[in-house]
Order: C-alpha cells, then sequence, then structure tokens
C-alpha cells in the first residue's frame, strides 16, 4: 500500500507564541497553516480519508482492538511518535 501525508495539528499557534522559531520549522518541512497553528507532516499507509485520533509510541493499546479502528507504522516526519491510530470511514479498505 502506498504512503500517503497527514498532518499533525499541534494547536501551538505560531503566530501567538513570542520568539517562535519559523525558520527551524520551515527547515524541516513543518507547516504553518491558515490561522496559524504549527502542523507536522507524517506519511503511514492509512487510506487517505481515515481520521487520525492520536499518535503514540504503541501498537498495541486498547484501542487497537476497537472496530474500524487501525494502526499504521509513522514514516517521514520530525515526530516522534511510531504509531498513528486511526478511526477508518465505512469506505475505506479493512488493511
Amino acid at each position: 500500500m502506498p504512503l500517503n501525508k497527514f498532518y499533525f495539528h499541534t494547536g501551538v499557534n505560531a503566530y501567538k507564541t513570542p520568539n517562535f522559531p519559523f525558520d527551524y520549522h520551515k527547515k524541516v518541512g513543518n507547516v504553518i497553516g491558515v490561522t496559524g497553528e504549527l502542523l507536522i507532516p507524517f506519511e503511514c499507509e492509512a487510506p487517505e480519508n481515515a481520521t487520525l485520533m492520536f499518535l503514540t509510541d504503541y501498537d498495541n493499546m486498547s484501542e487497537s482492538r476497537l472496530p474500524n479502528v487501525r494502526v499504521y507504522r509513522v514514516y517521514n516526519t520530525t515526530l516522534v511518535s511510531k504509531y498513528a491510530y486511526f478511526m477508518l470511514n465505512n469506505t475505506d479498505e479493512k488493511s
């Protein structure tokens, strides 16, 4: 399955944070959203229209056993988390 790009919404508003390191975040590929929120891109094999629930270092949390929840390894990111938990929509492929 190909890798799809997703964005982790940090909740940090770059425009309202004193001394925010804009140059660093641009250099490492992070994005400032239209509202000023810092977005950190990552890639994984989740379907494009799946909904990100959370990121963690563990692939066996209790949520992984819920229907329509899948866990994917995270790639190509500055995030330190190793796994992303996604809620799949009814139209998503069950991976």
